[in-house]
């Protein structure tokens, strides 16, 4: 009985141990906010609407990093991995967070900002 709580005691510091190991380490909000690490654009040319060339930098001038890239749930990761779906524009995530042309704060000001539901060519042009 003695040895077989030695050895769950063991095995329980070591399951602490390894999982205080394998904890990915907290974000830096200086980080996650520099602008110089961000592009200044990012190329979508895979649509078949026609190629998106999304200003990033004039986005993040407007509305901050933060606004798409940190709280409990971004909207955006902070880098992206993979394409994007229309059909999650238009249930208001990526994009169509913001773009659902409905009044929102922009910077200091309020602004209707465009919905990606209906407004194809402002972000696709066709080559």
């Amino acid at each position: 009985m003695r040895k077989s709580m030695l050895v769950c005691g063991v095995l329980a510091a070591a399951c602490f141990v390894a999982a205080a190991e394998t904890t990915p380490p907290a974000v830096s909000t200086e980080a996650a906010t520099d602008k110089k690490e961000a592009p200044e654009f990012l190329a979508f040319d895979k649509a078949k609407l026609g190629a998106v060339k999304f200003t990033h930098k004039a986005h993040a001038d407007k509305v901050g990093c933060a606004a798409c890239h940190e709280g409990k749930e971004p909207v955006f990761a902070q880098k992206l991995t993979g394409g994007l779906k229309m059909a999650d524009m238009y249930a208001g995530k990526s994009c169509g967070a913001c773009h659902n042309g409905k009044e929102m704060a922009v910077g200091k000001d309020k602004k209707i900002v465009f919905a990606a539901k209906g407004g194809c060519t402002k972000c696709h042009k066709k080559a």
